[in-house]
C-alpha cells in the first residue's frame, strides 16, 4: 500500500457506492487526516481516490476509479464533463445545478450557475479545504463575474465544518434574472434560501404548466412562484400561492409580473397548515393544486413525525380539489422513499375521503443525475394524481 491508504471490507451490495463507511475500514495507513486524499482497496485490489475523514461517519468518499490527485486540473476535467452532459440533456438552458457532488466525480460539492454567477456549497472537509481550486477551475472553464460560498446549511455539521458565507471571488450583483424552460426569474443568490433557487423541479414545472390549461390553481409553499407563475403561463385562470417567507412572496410578485402574468397571480404569506385548513372552511376549491413542502425528514429519528406532518399536509390540500382536479405532491426528504411516499399520500387520501388515479411520477431533474450505485443521489419525488 501507499503512503496513505485505507483497506476496507464491503457488502457486494455497496461494492460501487461512492461512501466507504467507518465500519468498513479494515486498516489505515499513512494517518491521513481530515481532507486528505487516500488510495482504496479491497483484497489487495485497487477500488480507486477518496477524500478521507477520520472523525466522520462517513469516513472516505470515492471521487475516482483510479490512482489520482484531486487538483485544480482534475476538478476542472470534473467541471468540463459535468457541463457537457448538461449541455446534452437540456440544450439550450444556462442556468442550472452544474455540480451535484457525488454525481459529477467531486463527492461534497455543489455548484449551481446563475449564468456569470456561481454558488458554492460543501459539505466535505476535503471540499471545503479545496474551495480555492474550485473558484480557480471555475474560472478556467466560464467567463465568470462572481464565485459565491453559500455554506450556511447542516450536512456541514456532520463532517465538523462551521456554517458560514462568502464571497470567493469577484463582484456579485444581489439580484439576478436567469431562464429555465423559457421562464424568467429574479434570484436572490445572496440572501435567498439554499444557493437562491430550486432547480431539481424543472422537469415537474414544465408538467404543471401542461396539466393548468383553464385550472383555478394553488401553489403551497411556493418560494419564489415558480409553480404559480408555470401554471399562469400553462394558462390557469386563476392563481394563489402561499409561503411563510415574506422576502420570497415578493420576489414572486415581481417574477409574475416579469413573464407578464401578475394580473392572474396573487401572492399570500403564512402557515401552509394553516392556509389550507381556512381555505377548507370557507369552500374554496381548485382544478390545480402543486404542493411541495420543505424537507420534513432530515434524519431517521425524524420519520415519525416528518411523516405526520406529510400526511397532515396532504390531506388539507387534497379536500380542496374540485371533481377531475390534478394533485402534485413532492418530498425532498431523502429519507422518504417512493414506496413509503405512496402510503402515506394513500392514508391521506383516506383522511380527507378521497379517492385518486395515479398519472404520472417526477424526480430530479438531469442536472442532479442519480447513480444507479447510490440510491442517496435521489432525493426529489412527486406523484401526479386525478381525483376520481
Amino acid at each position: 500500500m501507499p503512503d496513505k491508504a485505507i483497506e476496507v471490507a464491503r457488502k457486494r451490495s455497496r461494492a460501487q457506492h461512492a461512501w466507504v463507511f467507518s465500519n468498513e475500514v479494515q486498516r489505515v495507513q499513512g494517518d491521513p487526516g481530515p481532507g486528505d486524499t487516500v488510495l482504496v482497496y479491497e483484497r489487495k485490489r485497487l477500488l480507486g481516490s477518496a477524500v478521507y475523514n477520520p472523525f466522520s461517519l462517513i469516513r472516505a468518499r470515492l471521487y475516482s476509479n483510479a490512482d489520482e490527485e484531486l487538483d485544480e486540473g482534475f476538478i476542472r476535467r470534473r467541471i468540463e464533463a459535468a457541463l457537457q452532459f448538461r449541455r446534452e440533456r437540456l440544450p439550450g438552458e444556462e442556468d442550472f445545478r452544474l455540480l451535484y457532488g457525488e454525481s459529477d466525480g467531486l463527492p461534497g460539492l455543489v455548484v449551481d450557475k446563475y449564468g456569470r454567477h456561481f454558488v458554492v456549497q460543501a459539505y466535505s472537509v476535503a471540499m471545503d479545504q479545496r474551495l480555492e481550486l474550485v473558484a480557480a477551475a471555475l474560472r478556467g472553464v466560464f467567463d465568470v463575474q462572481a464565485v459565491i460560498e453559500k455554506d450556511n446549511f447542516r450536512l456541514r455539521d456532520a463532517e465538523g465544518l462551521p456554517r458560514r458565507e462568502s464571497v470567493l471571488w469577484g463582484e456579485p450583483e444581489p439580484r439576478i434574472t436567469i431562464s429555465e424552460s423559457g421562464v424568467r426569474y429574479r434570484v436572490d443568490i445572496t440572501a435567498g434560501q439554499k444557493t437562491g433557487y430550486y432547480f431539481d423541479h424543472r422537469l415537474t414545472r414544465r408538467k404543471a404548466r401542461e396539466a393548468a390549461a383553464g385550472r383555478r390553481s394553488l401553489d403551497v409553499f411556493s418560494y419564489t412562484g415558480s409553480f404559480a407563475i408555470n401554471a399562469a403561463l400553462g394558462g390557469a385562470s386563476w392563481v394563489l400561492a402561499v409561503d411563510a417567507s415574506s422576502a420570497a412572496a415578493a420576489i414572486a410578485g415581481e417574477n409574475a409580473a416579469l413573464n407578464g402574468v401578475g394580473e392572474r397571480c396573487r401572492f399570500e404569506v403564512g402557515n401552509a397548515f394553516n392556509f389550507l385548513a381556512e381555505l377548507g372552511r370557507s369552500g374554496e376549491r381548485f382544478g390545480l393544486v402543486c404542493l411541495d413542502p420543505p424537507a420534513f425528514i432530515k434524519a431517521q429519528r425524524e420519520r415519525t413525525g416528518g411523516l405526520r406532518g406529510y400526511r397532515q399536509v396532504n390531506a388539507l390540500a387534497m379536500r380542496l380539489l374540485e371533481p377531475g382536479g390534478i394533485f402534485f405532491s413532492s418530498s425532498c426528504s431523502h429519507y422518504l422513499f417512493w414506496q413509503e411516499m405512496l402510503d402515506m399520500l394513500v392514508a391521506a387520501a383516506g383522511d380527507a375521503g378521497r379517492s385518486f388515479t395515479i398519472l404520472d411520477r417526477a424526480t430530479q431533474g438531469p442536472d442532479h443525475p442519480v447513480l444507479l450505485s447510490m440510491p442517496e443521489s435521489e432525493y426529489l419525488r412527486c406523484f401526479v394524481l386525478r381525483v376520481n
